[in-house]
């Protein structure tokens, strides 16, 4: 026994649904986020599904953007916070240079300080940022920390440390890990 079916003889609703923007195109697809009847005419697919072109117009939530404002103010509190840790760094960095350490000592004790004062500039910079999970920001704590890193050198240079100590393998080990450190600590 073989039985026909017909869209006349199918008495489901599904065939009454009609896109809510285009009465005239039926359609069973709905919108990911609120539900509401879209055709294929004025659906926009996004990462989690085909959308209505009004959830498709929402932008992310706040705490993923810092407003230009809070942006801008960020910059200029991390300048101002790489003057200061700057000078720290390089006062840091001139007793090591007094002490009778070595050079080697000395070098290797600067680039764990720097690098360990990396999670404390990160968190400044993640409070002068209110807090947001803008990836700007994690760009605004590795030019904070390399902006230390340069204050740091040009004070410890102008206290007499010699240059070498700022400008050799080990002091670029402790700058990258100092950079990464201070970009994780803005982690979303």
């Amino acid at each position: 026994m073989e039985y026909e079916y017909s869209v006349k003889s199918m008495k489901n609703e599904t065939l009454d649904n009609v896109c809510l923007r285009h009465t005239d195109t039926t359609s069973n697809l709905g919108c990911s986020r609120c539900g509401d009847l879209i055709c294929p005419e004025c659906l926009v697919q996004s990462p989690v599904g085909a959308r209505c072109p009004d959830c498709a117009t929402i932008g992310q939530a706040p705490i993923f953007r810092a407003t230009p404002a809070e942006l801008s103010a960020a910059i200029t509190l991390s300048i101002a916070g790489a003057i200061g840790f700057g000078v720290i760094y390089g006062i840091l960095v001139w007793v090591l240079w007094i002490l009778p350490l070595g050079f080697m000592i000395g070098n290797v004790l600067a680039s764990f300080i720097f690098a360990l004062g990396a999670a404390p500039i990160g968190e400044y910079i993640r409070r002068v940022g209110k807090y947001k999970l803008d990836a700007r920001l994690r760009i605004v704590a590795a030019f904070t920390m390399f902006i230390v890193w340069i204050i740091g050198f040009i004070i410890a240079s102008t206290f007499g440390v010699w240059n070498g100590l700022f400008l050799n393998i080990v002091a670029y080990i402790g700058l990258g890990i100092g950079i990464y450190v201070a970009m994780n600590r803005l982690r979303p």
